[in-house]
């Protein structure tokens, strides 16, 4: 009877557990629109953003990058500790089972003025199990476990987005890579047309047909064309050691270029919705934090009340092992105890005021990582029309431009043009053309940025 009697007590007391508090977000809800389009329904999801570039070798690289790279390997352990600090936390829910086993022989010397034996001998084995369990009271164990759990998820999520950070990084420098080597081809080729130009000028300058100052000039631009050569090598060299350095191998000088110096990309479909968002890891992960400091408030406020916990002790007691396992050697143990902390000199109550200020800083954190996901996402939708637009120009320009060269050429050739307009001509051409990459490149790494802000390529979209 009194057995039962404290089961239903403990049931009874384990069921008024306390609740976490409510996370006080002070952040409106993000907009139904989003850059003033209509909300569409997500179908499916596409692969990962990085196959848009249609290039094998960058996909090869991200393989790698995911495989070998040691940031990620160092995040992976945390996660692997997280992970045991989570499975901890949740054993103290259980009971605890302990199996002990003695055996003693002692020799007591008795010390009297009539006996002269010496001693007696004696000798005891025990065995025994004890099991002790703390009642979840006020569920302080479950919040506990459930803070840690949340920590957990939260690391892992944190890994996704160094992941998907680490792989923005690789598709850049790979990018800038790619047409730091298609520029250094465009600057080459204006460096070959400007010595002749240089030359053709020395020349007509010695007959005394050309002004000094315009000679000067076009000697201070073949310096400056030489010197652009070393740059950009050392640019390009610098980019695929970064690279080497992301996917974990040791920086090779090998100077592949890429083709993707023409790659026009799909326009973002309209209408992108907000909750494209949600599959951002960063998000996910402060929100598993708040969560996990919520639940962290309850533990520590329930540490605060009284714990009970209950023992027993079940064994076998006896002087000479045949007789150990005897019925009658038997014995037992059952107690119970009920502990209020009194007095700590606020201890435990500076440890939940801390815990709740823990709290207000990851609502903080929270609030802070939505609106600059928005922000980012914004920005780089806003970025991208800009964009295409200054490369829409710039294209015209460089088409212009070497139109009008090809004219000059084919007059040149038939001896109706001078080989100074001829050579002007080429050269404005490759500038424009330097100029066309240069926006092109920014609008790859601007898409990149894109894909970053959305937690990797956006779904299909269906119609409303």
């Amino acid at each position: 009877m009194k057995k039962a009697f404290l089961v239903l007590l403990g049931l009874v007391i384990c069921s008024c557990g306390l609740k976490p508090p409510a996370p006080q977000v002070s952040l409106p809800p993000p907009p139904a629109q989003y850059e003033g389009l209509s909300f569409k329904e997500l179908v499916t999801v596409s692969g990962p953003w990085w196959e848009t570039f249609k290039d094998p070798t960058l996909n090869q690289l991200v393989e790698k990058l995911l495989s070998q790279n040691y940031d990620l390997k160092e995040q992976a352990a945390r996660v692997e500790e997280l992970l045991a600090l989570f499975r901890e936390s949740r054993a103290a829910q259980f009971p605890r089972l302990d199996f002990s086993f003695r055996g003693e022989k002692n020799r007591t010397v008795v010390l009297a003025p009539y006996f002269r034996g010496g001693g007696f001998v004696t000798g005891r084995l025990t065995g025994s199990l004890a099991a002790n369990y703390e009642v979840d009271l006020w569920k302080k164990l479950s919040h506990a476990t459930k803070a840690e759990r949340l920590r957990l998820l939260a690391a892992r999520e944190n890994q996704l987005a160094l992941a998907q950070s680490l792989v923005a990084k690789l598709v850049s420098a790979y990018l800038k890579k790619a047409f730091l080597a298609c520029e250094l081809e465009v600057v080459r080729k204006a460096l070959e047309a400007e010595k002749t130009y240089v030359s053709f000028l020395e020349r007509r300058y010695r007959r005394g047909l050309v002004d000094p100052t315009v000679l000067e000039e076009e000697r201070r631009l073949l310096a400056s064309l030489k010197a652009e050569v070393p740059r950009l090598e050392g640019e390009l060299k610098a980019q695929a050691q970064e690279i080497h350095l992301l996917v974990g191998e040791y920086p090779s000088p090998e100077l592949t270029r890429p083709s993707l110096c023409e790659l026009d990309l799909p326009l973002p479909p309209p209408g992108l919705p907000a909750e494209l968002l949600l599959r951002r890891p960063d998000i996910r992960a402060a929100r598993a934090n708040l969560m996990a400091a919520a639940h962290q408030v309850s533990a520590r406020r329930a540490a605060r009340l009284p714990s009970l916990t209950l023992t027993a002790q079940r064994g076998q007691l006896s002087n000479a092992l045949n007789t150990l396992l005897h019925r009658r050697n038997r014995f037992w143990d059952l107690a119970f105890s009920l502990t209020q902390p009194l007095f700590d000199a606020g201890r435990l109550k500076s440890e939940e005021e801390a815990a709740r200020a823990r709290l207000k800083a990851q609502e903080a954190a929270y609030a802070r990582t939505v609106l600059q996901a928005f922000f980012e996402v914004e920005n780089a939708l806003v970025q991208e029309k800009t964009l295409r637009e200054k490369l829409s120009l710039a294209q015209a320009e460089e088409t212009s431009a070497c139109r009008a060269f090809k004219m000059k050429e084919g007059r040149y050739r038939l001896g109706t043009a001078s080989v100074l307009d001829y050579l002007k001509a080429k050269h404005f051409c490759l500038e424009r053309r330097r100029h066309t990459l240069e926006t092109r490149l920014s609008l790859l790494l601007n898409r990149v940025s894109l894909y970053r802000a959305l937690g990797g390529g956006w779904p299909k979209l269906k119609d409303s």
